[in-house]
């Protein structure tokens, strides 16, 4: 267990951090942190396939900035911190999809009940968090000595949140000294630009890119008729990229069957 803990919850001092708890040195164990976030990670809406990604990650950033709000003393206030943001992002899931107008009466109505339900859990959640916070605990409010945890680290916040939290199969890092975790918005922007072009290069590795005609801007393609075998290629890849992520998006719902393969016509869109 942490020993940054505190007398009076609300005498923090001035250089108070709330986001140190996310820093390899900081005074929760990191590796409770990992799990921690990743669990906050997954249980938030987050859908690649109708919203920008800046919007997931805009999600995912204010998610961490919500939990260093509640000023997690030890691992037991960070899963009701946790548990309190799930909470609240899922009576927000629920009010869109009861208000959007899109569903039947009766099943609007549902939303409406679990969107006020979730509500209630999210209050519920942060008055045990302050009842707990009020509690003396020692030693005196100051963030204590960096500590060597001896536990392997991400290298920064965002390839933890990219290729950690969210995937079902995730490797432990392996990098014991990288640099303390920080979230910043030129971060984020920063690491988004790189990530997504190191995946646009995996992703056409081996492809013979230059002499394929009819590559669209975001990437995708429109079937033509006679396709070039690079053409062909191209959009094998595409295909198999695309059958993938509805595989594992299945899977996050509990679906274990392998998508159906469905026919590719002329002048169909390839995404």
């Amino acid at each position: 267990m942490s020993d940054h803990q505190t007398k009076d919850p609300d005498s923090h001092p001035a250089d108070f951090d709330p986001g140190a708890i996310y820093e390899p040195d900081g005074p929760i164990n990191p590796g409770f942190m990992l799990d921690a976030v990743r669990t906050l990670m997954r249980a938030l809406p987050l859908d690649s396939q109708t919203e920008p990604t800046e919007w997931g990650n805009r999600r995912m950033l204010t998610a961490l900035i919500a939990l260093s709000a509640t000023r997690p003393r030890d691992e037991i206030e960070v899963m009701l911190g946790v548990q309190a943001i799930a909470a609240y992002h899922a009576a927000s899931t629920a009010w869109y999809l009861a208000a959007n107008g899109k569903l039947a009466r009766g099943d609007s109505l549902r939303q409406i009940t679990t969107a006020a339900n979730a509500a209630r859990t999210f209050d519920t959640l942060l008055k045990a968090l302050e009842r707990r916070q009020l509690k003396p605990l020692p030693p005196p409010p100051q963030r204590p000595d960096p500590k060597a945890w001896n536990l392997p680290q991400p290298t920064t916040v965002l390839d933890t949140l990219k290729t950690r939290f969210i995937a079902d199969n995730d490797p432990e890092p392996a990098t014991p000294d990288a640099e303390p975790l920080k979230i910043s918005e030129d971060d984020l922007v920063n690491w988004t630009k790189a990530h997504d072009r190191l995946r646009i290069e995996a992703e056409n590795q081996g492809l013979d890119i230059e002499n394929t005609e009819g590559i669209l801007p975001g990437g995708g393609m429109i079937m033509p008729e006679n396709p070039t075998p690079q053409q062909e290629a191209y959009l094998g890849r595409r295909l198999k990229l695309l059958y993938d992520q509805e595989f594992h998006e299945n899977k996050r719902k509990g679906i274990n069957k392998f998508p159906n393969i469905r026919p590719l016509r002329t002048g169909d869109y390839v995404p």
